[in-house]
């Protein structure tokens, strides 16, 4: 069930969260209020017993009998949930409610956690601090200039509306990989998913459509916009990138490393299969393409290697 919108003489509102920090900014084309029962809707959160290292979980599904009125817990876990909400979002210049579900969208990705303008916008897990999902920090730059560059986004592809559709895809994609009781082949399958559909928002924008192979997709994507190559998705006519092999494998006969679904890590179960961690970098490239995508590609951020658990400076504008 969603929540009401709220609908200010001077554009469109809804409220949203959740977000354990204040956040209260007003510009010409937007505004973000912090709702008042935010100190204890974090307390509520942060002291949940379904909470446990800046995750929250949503704890075991609960079933009432119509006829005793009884509650009982059964022996498996919910799996959407809701959290409390914790801020306004308002949008002004004749937004619509899908413009605003897109400006959240976004503000999950750079603030590297999950935000949701629904009753129960969260599967399986969640994090409850901000970072979490994301390698990168935001660094001399705002809540504000997210917005903008969200509403910017959306005003330079109004004549695409399955644009803004894809790039939520990829954000959630991206944050599902990442819930911490994945299987390694669940976790592939959701960052190719994501690889894929940020290629599908790179080629659109092509004059001329090239006719780029699964196995060579991603290092398409690094030419475009002078990224680092990794090893993993080098590719030629001789020789497909690894990554492609895998999701061949893996999509089209449910084998991931030789194994039945859920019967192998990333690499096979050898000591050291995988030391370069592929998944990891998967996570990296697809937050780099989504920067490439909604703003800058130049931004130094997009250029920098994936084959590397350091956490890197994000400027917007850079």
């Amino acid at each position: 069930m969603e929540q009401p919108l709220s609908a200010p003489l001077n554009g469109i509102a809804i409220e949203f969260g959740y977000y354990p920090k204040p956040c209260d900014i007003a510009t010409g084309r937007f505004s973000v209020q912090t709702l008042p029962d935010h100190e204890n809707s974090v307390a509520t959160v942060v002291g949940d017993p379904n909470a446990f290292k800046d995750w929250i979980y949503p704890g075991a599904q609960q079933q009432r009998d119509f006829m005793s009125g009884n509650v009982r817990s059964m022996p498996y876990n919910a799996r959407v949930f809701g959290l409390p909400k914790t801020h306004v979002l308002t949008l002004h210049e004749g937004r619509s409610r899908e413009e605003l579900d897109f400006v959240v969208w976004c503000l999950s990705f750079f603030f590297g956690m999950r935000l949701t303008t629904t009753e129960a916008g969260f599967l399986d897990a969640t994090p409850i601090k901000s970072g979490v999902l994301v390698d990168f920090a935001l660094v001399r730059c705002t809540v504000a200039d997210v917005i903008e560059l969200a509403l910017d986004y959306l005003d330079s592809e109004g004549g695409d509306p399955r644009a803004p559709k894809r790039v939520a895809a990829v954000i959630h994609a991206l944050f599902l990989a990442q819930y911490p009781h994945s299987l390694p082949f669940e976790q592939f399958q959701y960052l190719y998913m994501a690889l894929d559909a940020c290629f599908k928002l790179v080629v659109v924008k092509e004059a001329q459509k090239p006719s780029v192979p699964h196995a060579g997709r991603v290092q398409w994507m690094c030419e475009k916009f002078d990224m680092p190559v990794p090893d993993w998705a080098k590719s030629d006519k001789a020789t497909p990138s690894s990554l492609s092999v895998v999701r061949n494998d893996t999509v089209h006969e449910a084998l991931f490393f030789d194994g039945p679904l859920g019967f192998s890590i990333y690499g096979g179960n050898q000591p050291a299969a995988d030391p370069g961690n592929t998944t990891l970098q998967m996570q990296a490239m697809v937050c780099r393409l989504l920067v490439a995508v909604l703003g800058n590609p130049g931004i130094s951020y997009v250029k920098t290697p994936v084959d590397t658990r350091q956490r890197h400076a994000l400027e917007l504008r850079g």
